[in-house]
């Protein structure tokens, strides 16, 4: 067994009183892998409190137990865990409680990962943290029918229904041994990557008119202002992967999805064909990820936003 997987089994078969945390804004491999090991610690005995700054998006409410995961209330735990976080600011609001546990270990697959834990399992090359809490799990005899339908579920996601890059054959190994405890693979796909809402299909509607194309459309931009999440009673949360379809176009190099979030205050995600790594951009304005998918947080006027981020992809092609 790898001594890290060794050491963090060794820590939650200790502590009796557990609490683990995903990132802000969370996607469906962090609600996938904050549940999936979350569970797994229940059903061991464990005290166990699931932590997120964010609301479950309405699309992941089909993931069992999501109304299991609260907002840290006052409170030391004996062990902090968080899964999916590349940083420790990406914890938002429950930073401070992740902190004052009396010890922390992260679990990550980001290859932009800065470590803020005692203890650290992070495979860079994993498609999706579901890799890494799936062979962890499976080291303690933890997988259940539930417990394997949410990691099926955060591979779907983070892997782009196993169309990214990024999979790797251990991604489809994994996929077919949590298929063997009987869940349905076709269902979950429905559930948490193809199924839209009418309100979100609306947000996509009105943002497809914003696209703009730069260097003979090999970088593409796409907003969401206020007005659209307004209009559409939409918000962040539903802008995921309408990005997928921008990157997609065979002449675009570099995709930028630009969400308004507060006063010229913008959320920033990047995808990128191979020949440009997404992290690389994403790491110039305190942010990271993927090589293929990244994002962070940007400030300043939409026309000045757009400028820099134009110029950070050529610069990179």
């Amino acid at each position: 067994m790898d001594d890290r997987y060794a050491q963090i089994i060794k820590s939650l078969s200790k502590a009796k009183d557990i609490a683990v945390y995903c990132h802000t804004n969370p996607d469906g491999d962090a609600l996938g892998c904050l549940l999936a090991l979350g569970t797994a610690l229940l059903n061991a005995g464990k005290k166990v409190s699931m932590y997120c700054d964010s609301p479950v998006a309405e699309k992941y409410k089909c993931l069992k137990g999501y109304e299991k995961i609260t907002f840290p209330q006052k409170g030391v735990h004996e062990l902090a865990i968080s899964v999916d976080c590349a940083s420790i600011d990406r914890l938002g609001q429950c930073m401070k409680s992740y902190l004052s546990a009396k010890s922390q270990i992260a679990i990550d697959h980001h290859k932009s990962f800065a470590r803020f834990a005692e203890l650290c399992l992070v495979e860079g090359d994993a498609a999706a943290c579901a890799q890494i809490v799936f062979k962890l799990l499976k080291q303690m005899k933890a997988i259940d029918k539930d417990i394997a339908g949410l990691l099926f579920s955060s591979l779907v996601t983070d892997s782009g229904c196993f169309a990214y890059s990024s999979v790797t054959t251990e991604t489809h190994t994994i996929a077919c041994e949590l298929l063997e405890y009987g869940i349905n693979g076709s269902e979950i796909i429905y559930d948490v990557f193809r199924s839209t809402e009418m309100n979100r299909f609306n947000l996509k509607r009105r943002a497809l008119n914003s696209i703009r194309f730069f260097e003979n459309n090999s970088i593409a931009v796409i907003t969401f202002t206020k007005e659209d999440f307004q209009a559409t009673q939409t918000d962040t949360s539903d802008t995921e992967g309408l990005i997928a379809e921008i990157i997609a176009i065979r002449d675009v190099k570099v995709a930028y999805s630009l969400a308004e979030v507060g006063v010229r205050n913008y959320k920033l995600s990047i995808r990128t064909k191979p020949t440009v790594d997404a992290s690389e951009i994403a790491m110039t304005m305190g942010g990271g990820g993927h090589s293929a998918a990244a994002g962070c947080r940007i400030n300043g006027y939409t026309e000045d936003v757009i400028e820099k981020i134009v110029k950070l992809a050529k610069v990179r092609m």
